[in-house]
């Protein structure tokens, strides 16, 4: 049954390469290209550094405000598609709506919000939020459908409310995973982030999107060191805050 199933993922990761074209020898063809283009980014041209730092504390914005509002406006979504806490009625719904939502890309969200709201950050911040509320819930949920029933039996014998037995039951188990889970979709949000602007969401990936475009090989190359630098430091800094609260 074992070596049925190896051959039968074997056959599928066969059959992808095939039509998806998968073929080593033409990215072995196209390396002198890979190398010509980094050559050309090369030394990068740090005239353009205070537009990719403008460009780049964009971005964190973006990141940090969507995933803020998203934070909070996840809470009830979590709670209502968590199975052990709200009713059918409510549960199969946002559970639905939550499958459904999430499976939209952020950079779709930020296409949708550009056509409606216009050019500039506002549309990123839209779209971190349009997606990140969804994915946080899913994990809220998941947070909360794995609590210990101890606290919460022993806080409903002495006559509480269903609000008293979220807020003293269940609250205190899940709060430091909601938190965790909080930095690190902070951290996913800010790479995603950074391409929201060649979709005219604004942030640092618009500063690239540009310098490419003009075939500005140098600057390009100023503003995707400052990215990784950028990306560095979140998740140092998101690691670090949620190992405190392992």
């Amino acid at each position: 049954m074992r070596r049925t199933g190896l051959f039968v993922v074997f056959l599928a990761l066969a059959w992808a390469a095939w039509d998806t074209g998968a073929d080593p020898v033409r990215l072995v063809r196209g390396l002198p290209w890979i190398v010509d283009i980094v050559a050309r980014m090369l030394p990068p041209d740090l005239g353009v550094l205070p537009a990719a730092l403008v460009g780049a504390l964009k971005t964190v914005e973006i990141a940090l405000l969507g995933t803020a509002a998203a934070a909070v406006l996840a809470l009830p979504l979590g709670f209502v598609s968590a199975r052990n806490v709200a009713p059918p009625v409510f549960f199969y719904p946002a559970r639905a709506a939550l499958n459904f939502f999430r499976s939209v890309d952020t950079l779709v969200y930020a296409l949708i919000f550009v056509a409606a709201v216009g050019l500039g950050p506002f549309p990123g911040v839209l779209a971190v939020v349009a997606y990140t509320t969804t994915s946080l819930a899913k994990l809220y949920s998941e947070a909360i459908e794995s609590i210990e029933r101890g606290p919460v039996d022993a806080v409903t014998a002495t006559g509480a409310t269903r609000l008293q037995i979220l807020r003293f039951a269940v609250l205190p188990q899940v709060l430091p995973l909601f938190l965790s889970y909080v930095l690190y979709r902070l951290e996913t949000n800010i790479r995603a982030a950074t391409i929201l602007g060649f979709v005219g969401a604004g942030g640092i990936g618009f500063y690239l999107q540009t310098y490419l475009r003009m075939i500005d090989y140098p600057a390009a190359s100023t503003v995707l060191l400052v990215t990784v630098a950028m990306v560095m430091v979140v998740d140092a800094l998101s690691s670090r805050l949620r190992a405190r609260l392992a």
